[in-house]
């Protein structure tokens, strides 16, 4: 299934996209006698654990019905997981970025977390402030079961789905602080979305492309293959420590091409348009402004 969140007439709604019409969840599941939360995807995960389910009802009702809808391109979009509790991210972790970066292959998983002000949608503008700012195109993995300790033999059991996530960071920052937390927190630093797709709907997530483009100018080109900590893995290490719970979402990398494996480095500029497209989910687009 692929869901989305989305502004109407002064509210956020939970919507289902079927070829490119979007049908609005909560009505649809309070007409057929649902009692699930479907006022978002992140309430809907954490109040039911058959939440999958109650979709699959209501993607049937769709089918059989007809009921009002929006057109997909008609849509002001929110990211598709509006209030996770954690969002953790997962840093070099592509195999072809250490590569090109000449840097050494990590043993051990380096990771961080960014926080709800970051969180922006596809169609929003992204103020860099002055900063040296890259993109970093990966998949969003969003947690659809609570759970600690979790093997990675286990770890699919978890996951709800996938989103397309730009992981904006300020690099003189990073560079500056000599650790990530500034660099990647500043307001509007993670668009997430439009689109979440549960997990039936990718077949081999190994598969997955990841291309992110600057004006229509490609620069991250590289498959999920090549990632060195696997999804399963991570989800085991970030379980090790802490609970996860439905609706946490997890940055699981970006590959080679950011803006600092450039010479020289292609950061970003006021007016530019940032599209990151994973084949199989959706493609993520927003403008680039420089209000300082």
């Amino acid at each position: 299934m692929r869901l989305v969140m989305y502004f109407d007439n002064g509210t956020n709604r939970f919507g289902m996209l079927l070829n490119d019409k979007v049908y609005d969840c909560a009505k649809i599941a309070s007409e057929i006698g649902l009692s699930a939360d479907m006022s978002s995807l992140s309430a809907l995960l954490f109040s039911c654990d058959d939440w999958f389910s109650c979709l699959e009802m209501v993607e049937d009702q769709i089918r059989r019905k007809d009921y009002q809808y929006i057109p997909f391109d008609k849509l002001k979009f929110l990211s598709p997981v509006t209030d996770p509790e954690k969002v953790l991210g997962v840093a070099l972790n592509y195999r072809d970025f250490c590569i090109r970066g000449n840097l050494e292959i990590p043993k051990k998983l380096k990771v961080f977390g960014k926080y709800r002000n970051a969180i922006c949608a596809s169609g929003d503008e992204v103020d860099i402030r002055g900063r040296n700012v890259t993109y970093e195109g990966e998949i969003g993995v969003v947690i659809g079961k609570k759970g600690k300790n979790i093997p990675k033999e286990k770890a699919m059991d978890h996951i709800a789905g996938y989103t397309v996530i730009n992981d904006f960071t300020a690099n003189d920052l990073t560079k500056e602080d000599v650790q990530l937390f500034r660099g990647k927190n500043f307001d509007g630093f993670l668009p997430m979305g439009p689109v979440f797709v549960t997990k039936d709907e990718i077949d081999d997530i190994d598969d997955l492309c990841i291309v992110t483009s600057v004006d229509g100018e490609m620069r991250q080109d590289s498959k999920a293959e090549n990632m060195i900590f696997k999804i399963p893995e991570q989800i085991e290490f970030f379980s090790s420590f802490m609970t996860l719970e439905p609706g946490d979402v997890i940055l699981s990398g970006t590959p080679a091409g950011t803006a600092t494996q450039f010479s020289p480095p292609k950061f970003l500029q006021d007016g530019q348009i940032v599209s990151v497209k994973i084949d199989g989910i959706c493609t993520l687009t927003n403008k680039i402004v420089n209000f300082t």
